[in-house]
């Protein structure tokens, strides 16, 4: 399936002498390799001498033992909009989104999985065409369920093509396990995901799409399928591929 991960991004201000406590914490995880490689480490920054919150980030780099760095390329005062690009050794092809917790006490629920393609899709030629498997990984927001904002937000790579996507879902207080109104956004420009050598990015395909997904009774993990869901397409919508897949992810944080 490719790689997957997920970070922990803690930022906080500096104190005396201009050192800056701020730090990520990173699980990197190449499921493509025997045995599977799993790297951790703890990144942190000389970027942020005398930043302290409230104030913007402009190109704060973090570092760490295994070679991995984060730089958070962007981020507003108040700690919106950030714009992140991340480099892994060997992984020419990795993506990376970040997303603030907008409520201390209802931290972000983060769920790591795959999308498993059913059977063969429909071009937009009317013809068959060939799906392919995707890293997904899916971060909840408890403060936004019964709001109308996404609650669910899933990140996506193609193992084909490599391009990136996103998956936008609400969740209705009445029914808090069930994420609804799926929406597939193959435009990662506003979104702060640039797909880089594997391809520009593409609204190809955009819009809503049926399924139904699941976070389970325990809340482990999340599961279900979906129909209609466009691959990453930078070329012409007869040369798009309308696919099917099966949704499993198991709960991280």
């Amino acid at each position: 399936m490719g790689s997957t991960g997920y970070l922990d991004l803690h930022l906080k201000g500096s104190v005396l002498a201009g050192t800056n406590p701020s730090y990520i914490l990173v699980t990197y995880v190449d499921s493509s390799k025997t045995p599977v490689t799993s790297i951790k480490d703890s990144l942190t920054t000389s970027s942020l001498a005398g930043w302290q919150p409230g104030t913007s980030i402009s190109n704060a780099v973090f570092t760490g033992s295994s070679g991995i760095t984060v730089t958070l390329v962007s981020v507003d005062a108040d700690g919106s909009n950030p714009v992140t690009k991340m480099t892994v050794p060997k992984d020419p092809y990795v993506k990376v989104f970040i997303q603030k917790e907008t409520v201390s006490n209802t931290p972000l629920l983060v769920f790591i999985g795959k999308a498993v393609p059913v059977g063969n899709g429909i071009s937009g030629g009317s013809g068959g065409c060939t799906c392919y498997a995707k890293t997904v990984n899916f971060v909840i927001n408890p403060a936004y369920v019964g709001a109308q904002f996404a609650a669910a937000t899933g990140i996506y790579i193609d193992t084909y093509s490599h391009l990136a996507g996103f998956l936008n879902a609400q969740i209705l207080s009445s029914n808090p396990n069930v994420l609804t109104q799926i929406i597939n956004n193959n435009d990662t420009t506003g979104l702060h995901v640039y797909n880089g050598a594997g391809g520009p990015n593409s609204n190809n395909g955009s819009g809503p799409i049926n399924g139904n997904i699941q976070i389970s009774a325990d809340g482990n993990s999340l599961s279900g399928n979906i129909s209609g869901m466009q691959n990453p397409n930078s070329g012409a919508i007869s040369n798009s591929c309308s696919c099917s897949y099966t949704i499993s992810a198991i709960k991280v944080k």
